[in-house]
């Protein structure tokens, strides 16, 4: 891995203190961004069980559209074993519903966080010496952040007894794909959390066997998610299994979660996709920017760069078009059993991959480099995705300019 200059490094709350930003002053001037305040020590066991405030003003967590959620991986060093936890996210001036669970956590346990969003962005303010979520307050990635993801990924990266398992392979003897296969990915890859919380009225708690017993009426909330994508959705339509651990918060349940997902990619030969250039959460002033392209890598154990490679994004847009449909139309039938992730957007998880590929071959300028439109597209009724097509793929011609000949005269 290619070391970082220490400008790269820089924490969340050092840049900052280097731009005078105050994190509630800058999130409030965009609407449906969000502020959260993380609690004193989140890397210890009280800190991860003391809750998450979503101040007031821009967001709400009882809006879908608002919503923010944590998630934490542990690493054991001495067995190189790991295990999740929900921290919980509340409002301000609120309490939980139920207190959340304060977990046992094992001797030299490393601990890093991962925060996603159903809002536009999330900045964190509070106890944040460990967090980055952008180059500063007023440029951050969006909807992710992270809090000691660098210490936590050297850490799992150095030790020899780390257990993380093979990829298995689908109903059709292909290797299973992972949050960085070119079949799955869209524009803004590797983001988000599969962590999911109990909504009761106004109030919150952690998603355990014994809160939904004491919370019938609760509805479940959850984060809008790649990772959550792969593992509760596309894993199961097609006879894979994801790499899970333990949770801290109840015995005999296993959780997945986005580190142990970019863990389980490493495991992943072939053609694979890393956060590109010009992902919408990686652009500086919607310009690529290298530093924060490296930050937001180096929180999803991704290689650093010391430049932008002029070819990346061309590169990035190849493999989409040469791998995701062919590996989309090769698992249609199992996909179009599946529920939809969002049923507002598309009818069933095969509409739903169709359109977001759609929608990412465009975001991501793959038509305008490629000179061509989308190998996938989709049909809508009422604004929902109810049909794919495929092999839809047609050249677009270059604008030519126009050149106006004089005539000169005799």
């Amino acid at each position: 891995m290619v070391k970082l200059a220490p400008a790269l490094i820089l924490s969340l709350s050092v840049i900052a203190g280097l731009y005078n930003v105050d994190a509630a002053a800058a999130a409030a001037a965009d609407p449906g961004a969000c502020t959260i305040t993380v609690p004193p020590n989140p890397l210890t066991a009280k800190g991860l069980a003391t809750p998450y405030i979503l101040m007031a003003g821009n967001c709400d967590q009882t809006n879908p559209n608002e919503q923010v959620f944590v998630e934490a991986t542990v690493f054991d060093p001495a067995t190189g074993a790991f295990s999740v936890y929900h921290p919980l996210v509340i409002n301000q001036g609120t309490k939980p519903a139920i207190a959340p669970i304060v977990p046992t956590l094992p001797a030299g346990a490393v601990v890093g966080l991962w925060f996603g969003a159903n809002a536009n962005s999330v900045t964190l303010q509070g106890d944040i010496g460990t967090c980055v979520n952008g180059i500063s307050n007023q440029d951050v990635f969006g909807q992710v952040a992270f809090c000691n993801s660098k210490q936590f990924f050297a850490a799992v990266n150095a030790a020899k007894n780390v257990k993380i398992p093979v990829l298995g392979v689908d109903v059709n003897r292909r290797k299973c794909p992972t949050t960085r296969a070119f079949g799955v990915v869209d524009q803004d890859q590797s983001d988000n959390v599969i962590t999911t919380y109990l909504m009761t009225g106004t109030t919150f708690a952690q998603n355990t066997q014994a809160n939904r017993g004491k919370l019938p009426a609760a509805t479940v909330i959850s984060n809008g998610s790649d990772n959550a994508l792969v593992t509760d959705f596309i894993d199961p339509a097609i006879g894979c299994q994801p790499f899970k651990a333990p949770s801290l918060m109840e015995q005999g349940v296993m959780l997945g979660a986005m580190a142990l997902n970019e863990l389980h990619a490493s495991r992943q030969g072939g053609a694979v996709a890393m956060v590109p250039s010009t992902d919408p959460m990686v652009l500086s002033n919607n310009v690529p920017s290298l530093t924060k392209l490296n930050l937001y890598r180096q929180g999803v154990n991704q290689p650093v760069l010391r430049a932008i490679p002029a070819n990346s994004v061309r590169n990035y847009c190849n493999n989409l078009n040469n791998i995701a449909p062919q590996y989309l139309m090769g698992i249609k039938n199992h996909l179009a059993k599946m529920t939809s992730p969002m049923p507002d957007v598309a009818s069933n998880l095969l509409t739903f991959m169709g359109q977001r590929y759609a929608a990412s071959w465009t975001n991501l300028g793959c038509d305008k480099l490629l000179m061509k439109t989308s190998a996938i597209t989709t049909t809508a009724t009422n604004g929902i995705a109810t049909a794919i097509q495929f092999n839809q793929s047609k050249s677009l011609k270059k604008k030519r300019k126009h050149q106006h000949h004089h005539r000169s005269s005799k």
